[in-house]
């Protein structure tokens, strides 16, 4: 298993800004990075991740930017899904964040910290996303009750129980009862 480390995430992402500047529509696409990759750009506070959730904000993008990353994939000896959305499933709404890379045909940002703490209590599998979602709790200011309500739009239906009672874990363990 290929781990993407932050050096490697930011070639990538000038890699993919040279395959999109090679197309014949040379206009700046911007995708919003989750997950792993998100944390490991915006906080340090892991060395890797395994891929780069991505989504693109305009939709009609999807193809080109596939099409590029598969060429960046073939070129840097990455994974085929270096580059994927795969996180869809813990994603409700888009709420751009910080600027993580930007050229004259690529903006990337990543989510909003609030939109990824709801994704990670969403997803709630295992040691890495508790560790994740309490780097992002310390970045999402207010009470446990202000903290819900700043993240409960991004919440995805059918998950709102779950991830309450992530959080009441996670800032119990952080806060105290």
């Amino acid at each position: 298993m290929t781990l993407l480390s932050r050096s490697v995430i930011l070639q990538a992402f000038e890699a993919l800004a040279r395959e999109l500047g090679e197309t014949v529509a040379t206009r700046k696409r911007e995708i919003l990075v989750a997950g792993g990759a998100a944390l490991v750009l915006l906080y340090d506070v892991r060395d890797s991740t395994r891929d780069v959730d991505a989504f693109p904000v305009v939709a009609a993008d999807s193809l080109a930017l596939k099409d590029a990353a598969r060429r960046v994939a073939e070129t840097m000896g990455l994974p085929d899904d270096w580059l994927n959305d795969s996180a869809k499933g813990y994603v409700n709404g888009l709420l751009p964040g910080q600027v993580l890379f930007d050229a004259p045909t690529l903006l990337v940002r990543a989510l909003a910290p609030r939109q990824l703490l709801a994704m990670k209590l969403c997803a709630w599998r295992d040691d890495v996303d508790i560790a994740d979602a309490r780097v992002l709790l310390s970045k999402v200011p207010g009470t446990r009750g202000e903290v819900w309500d700043l993240i409960e739009e991004f919440v995805v239906p059918g998950r709102e129980l779950k991830a309450r009672y992530a959080l009441d874990d996670l800032w119990e363990s952080e806060h105290g009862p």
